[in-house]
This record gives C-alpha cells, sequence and structure tokens, in this order.
C-alpha cells in the first residue's frame, strides 16, 4: 500500500508540474490572438492584358472564421498580413495548451481519486464498509438510451 500511494504522489507531483507549465504559457500569452485561418488565394483582376488573364493570378491574403454558422471570409492589407498570421497562430497555440490544460486536470482527478483510494483503511476490521461508489453519470455514456 505505502509503495502504490508514494508512486501516486509522484505521479500527481508530475502532473501538477506539468499543469503549472501550461498555466505559466498561457498567462504568459500577451497577444493579441485572432481567431480565424489565415490563407493565400489566387484572384483574376478582370484586366483583358493582365498576366492573370494568361493564368498567372494575382496572390490575396484572407483571414476565414466561422460565424453564426457560416464561413466569413475578410481581405487582408498587406501591411496587416504579418500581425494577422502571428495572430492566428497564437490563437491556435492558445487553445491547444488550454485542451492540454483541461486534459492534464483530468488526470490529476484520477491520480487523486486513486490516491485517496490507496490510504483506504478498511474499518472495522472484521467487516468494512465497502469503498465509495463513483457518484455522478456513469462513465462511457451521457445519458440512459431508452
Amino acid at each position: 500500500m505505502a509503495e502504490l500511494s508514494s508512486r501516486l504522489r509522484l505521479r500527481l507531483r508530475q502532473a501538477l508540474e506539468k499543469h503549472q507549465n501550461q498555466v505559466d504559457q498561457l498567462v504568459g500569452e500577451s497577444g493579441p490572438l485572432i481567431r480565424g485561418t489565415f490563407g493565400t488565394r489566387g484572384r483574376v483582376c478582370g484586366s483583358a492584358g493582365c498576366r492573370c488573364a494568361r493564368g498567372e493570378l494575382h496572390e490575396s491574403k484572407y483571414l476565414s472564421a466561422r460565424e453564426d454558422g457560416q464561413t466569413r471570409q475578410v481581405h487582408v492589407p498587406a501591411g496587416d498580413e504579418i500581425e494577422v498570421q502571428e495572430g492566428v497562430e497564437r490563437y491556435r497555440r492558445f487553445r491547444q495548451v488550454k485542451a492540454e490544460l483541461a486534459a492534464s486536470a483530468k488526470e490529476e482527478l484520477a491520480l487523486a481519486e486513486q490516491l485517496g483510494l490507496s490510504l483506504l483503511k478498511p474499518y472495522p476490521p472484521d467487516h468494512p464498509l465497502p469503498p465509495p461508489k463513483r457518484r455522478g453519470r456513469p462513465k462511457g455514456g451521457r445519458g440512459v438510451s431508452r
């Protein structure tokens, strides 16, 4: 029992360090964050004598994001390209770290539960009470299917 609880404590401390690193990353982000996807698209300007009429398209930068269930695209002027691209990358990293933080928290709770169960002492020795039952929704589902 002591060896198991020691290993669980160690794993819980490691998970806490990982969790703290993720929090530090989130708190250290200075922004700005820009939601969406930054991309390049070829377009035709419409002038008959232009190179785009021969298939050499002009490049346009744009930001694409979902709004009210539809994808919306906006043109990004040349002067804003670097700022928008960096903001989109920061937003993507921020969301990734936030998802990792949620997974770490879930892992920490599971380890804390295991540690608690490993430290339980059966009492009374001759006829001990059963360990606590899980409360809440059953694992693996959102509800009872009918």
